[in-house]
């Protein structure tokens, strides 16, 4: 009787393993992914937990239920495991095509499962750096409605719903802020370097640019001082040209004088000469008016006589 006893619980123990072993295994399994949504041509990551050294098989099942992928990893001591898959840039193609995926990951015959959708999405990608070309991190950039924060290199992804042009604006305490407009297509639109320009560097270059005006205010005052010293020896020139001037009217109007003055003289001289070409004339008259006069008392004297 105790024999049987014995056997029973035995058997009982062993049933008992069987129906807790799975339900452990099952406990032990996980799966999970880097993200839930993907587009085409990106890496698909997963990972999970599994016992310990435990082979870990995971498939990857499209949107129709068809297996696109398959691989195995055996975890490590601590029971962690992962793995990637690619997908093509191009889709769809072949049994590659839009839409929701089954992730399953299998260990004996535990199984577990997770989905990712695979869609064509809208990013927008780039780098912030300040004036020195170093990385600025936690920046706040943000495409139309979307915003993300830069990592430690400076890097930011920004995924949109649809394409077209978004407001494209990074901003962090202490720097001025970038906008720009960006036009983004399906697939990756990558903006380049945006450098911010912070407060103590655009205060620097104020004060390099005040510098610069400062040394240019003196080369003007020179300038202007040595403008008032040609102005003052110009404006003696002009003195000097004035009283020239005045000088020159005097002598016009002395000659005037002395123009009148030569005229007068020489309308004298005319009638001098008239006069003068007049007095031979004047004599023989005068001459003759002598004898007229003697003539004149010889016979008056002779007719007293008588």
């Amino acid at each position: 009787m105790r024999s049987r006893t014995l056997t029973l619980t035995f058997f009982l123990s062993v049933f008992a393993i069987l129906l807790i072993a799975p339900v452990s295994m099952a406990a032990n399994l996980t799966v999970t992914t880097d993200k839930a949504s993907y587009a085409p041509g990106e890496t698909i990551s997963v990972s999970g937990t599994a016992v310990s050294s435990t082979d870990v098989t995971v498939q990857l099942l499209n949107p129709n239920n068809q297996l696109v992928a398959i691989d195995y990893v055996t975890s490590a001591v601590d029971g962690t495991w992962s793995m990637t898959f690619a997908t093509p840039a191009g889709m769809p193609t072949g049994q590659w095509i839009l839409g929701t995926y089954t992730v399953k990951a299998f260990m004996g015959v535990t199984t577990v499962s997770t989905t990712v959708t695979i869609q064509q999405v809208v990013v927008v990608t780039g780098t912030v750096v300040d004036a020195a070309g170093a990385a600025v991190s936690g920046a706040t950039v943000t495409v139309g409605t979307a915003s993300v924060a830069t990592s430690a290199t400076g890097a930011f992804t920004v995924s949109l719903a649809t394409p077209g042009d978004y407001t494209l604006r990074v901003s962090k305490a202490n720097y001025y802020s970038y906008t720009a407009t960006v036009t983004a297509a399906i697939g990756t639109t990558n903006v380049g370097t945006i450098t911010l320009a912070s407060l103590e560097d655009k205060i620097a270059d104020l004060q390099s640019q005040i510098n610069t005006l400062n040394t240019q205010i003196t080369s003007m005052n020179t300038t202007i001082a040595s403008l008032q010293t040609s102005l003052n020896s110009l404006t003696t020139t002009v003195t000097q040209l004035q009283a020239i001037t005045t000088t020159v009217t005097t002598l016009q109007t002395t000659a005037s004088s002395l123009q009148t003055s030569v005229t007068a003289l020489q309308t004298s001289v005319t009638a001098l000469q008239a006069t003068v070409a007049q007095l031979p004339a004047f004599y023989a008259l005068a001459f003759v008016g002598i004898i007229i006069a003697v003539i004149a008392v010889i016979l008056v004297y002779r007719k007293i006589a008588k």
